[in-house]
């Protein structure tokens, strides 16, 4: 199918954000039943954090050496080779024992690896400079998309069935997604280089595992960036992965009520992630988004530390709602200032590096997260100690505001 329109940037732009749903949805799939599943393993309820350690290990894993099949197979082409992994995945961890868990936790990130620098490849090459924030926010808005997909199907399902069922639908609806954009993907591939093979070996080779190293080398912004994006990253990944369980666990929350208002957290991050887009692009300067963006999620992290078990649901909601829009609205104003800083020949190897970095945050924070709870057992506290990381990068943001 061509993809030629009034708006080149169109069909692209729906590649991306359908793809970016499906491995956003089978990412969140496991937080959002995480009680139920934790259960089932015999484990405690905390150690849903390790498991979504697990998952962002995955994507980092494919972001050190994912680079070379990005040029080989074209970026429309992995973004389908990543859905079909982490659906084969969702149906390992229907075992539902402890190291089937953690295998499948794995891969699932690393299907989702792909996304970033395959995303930001496609548009990079298709956006108009005037609407690049905005354009990358919108692909950025289907993380939250399906997130809340994840929030309202998985804990449904799992109510009325069984939360193996919910798995196996998720990892079907994710073939379907792969399926779905074979039409559009000569039209998008135009650059892949079919020349050479690829195989195990390349992917586990030294030079590939260096590539994350190699690309921050694009730009002397990319390390500061970096750590920006990895401070947001301990806030929103704790946030994800933490608060259905937070609410069942510590404040005596239905799983349906939960699932409810992680669902709204997320819709809400949909919208978010395109205003911020629209307002970065309006004041000319993704890092004065980002620095407004860094003192909102440090008060909502404090924020949802505040919530109590007597309150009601509407206000729990609401508290929810504004974090989504706080601690979610980052993502897509964070990759096209990193797309800004390098040519747009490097765009993809300076997304894979510069998320490699980002994804410590994810990989970190949700592992400290978990043991810190296991020591002082207080999601709340916890909540609030990770409130200094956005306002650490509020620091480094002012800085480079001031360049």
């Amino acid at each position: 199918m061509s993809i030629t329109t009034r708006h080149p940037w169109f069909w692209p732009l729906v590649v991306t954000a359908l793809m970016q749903t499906e491995s956003a949805y089978l990412s969140r799939a496991i937080p959002v039943v995480g009680p139920v599943i934790t259960e089932a393993a015999g484990v405690g309820p905390e150690y849903i954090g390790y498991l979504t350690s697990m998952i962002s290990l995955g994507t980092m894993w494919f972001l050190m050496a994912g680079g070379p099949m990005l040029r080989r197979l074209g970026p429309t082409r992995l973004l389908q080779c990543g859905a079909i992994t982490g659906a084969l995945a969702t149906l390992a961890i229907t075992t539902g024992n402890m190291p089937m868990l953690l295998l499948g936790a794995l891969f699932i990130g690393v299907g989702y690896g792909p996304s970033p620098p395959a995303g930001s490849d496609i548009l990079s090459r298709n956006s108009p400079p005037g609407a690049r924030s905005l354009i990358f926010s919108i692909k950025q808005s289907a993380v939250p998309l399906g997130g809340a997909l994840a929030g309202l199907i998985v804990p449904t399902l799992t109510i009325a069935y069984d939360w193996r069922i919910a798995m196996v639908v998720s990892a079907l609806l994710a073939f379907a997604c792969a399926l779905a954009v074979q039409p559009l993907r000569a039209g998008i591939d135009v650059t892949r280089n079919s020349e050479g093979s690829l195989g195990l070996a390349g992917f586990l080779s030294p030079r590939s595992l260096a590539a994350p190293f190699r690309a921050m080398r694009l730009s002397p912004l990319l390390w500061p960036l970096s750590y920006v994006g990895s401070c947001f990253a301990v806030v929103q990944g704790c946030l994800f992965a933490f608060h259905v369980t937070y609410l069942t666990t510590e404040l005596g929350f239905s799983l349906a009520v939960a699932g409810f208002v992680f669902a709204t957290m997320q819709i809400i991050g949909v919208f978010a992630r395109v205003i911020m887009g629209w307002v970065a692009d309006r004041l000319g300067s993704a890092l004065r988004a980002l620095l407004l963006l860094s003192g909102a999620s440090a008060t909502m992290a404090l924020a949802t530390a505040a919530i109590g078990s007597a309150w009601p649901v509407w206000l729990v909601t609401a508290v929810a709602a504004v974090t989504g829009f706080a601690a979610a609205s980052w993502n897509g104003v964070y990759l096209s200032e990193v797309a800004h800083v390098v040519g747009s020949e490097h765009v993809g190897d300076a997304t894979s590096g510069s998320t490699f970095f980002t994804f410590i945050g994810y990989v970190v924070g949700t592992s400290a997260f978990a043991t810190a709870v296991a020591v002082n057992g207080s999601y709340a506290l916890t909540f609030a100690i990770i409130a200094a990381m956005p306002v650490s990068a509020g620091f480094v943001l002012l800085r480079l505001v001031r360049r």
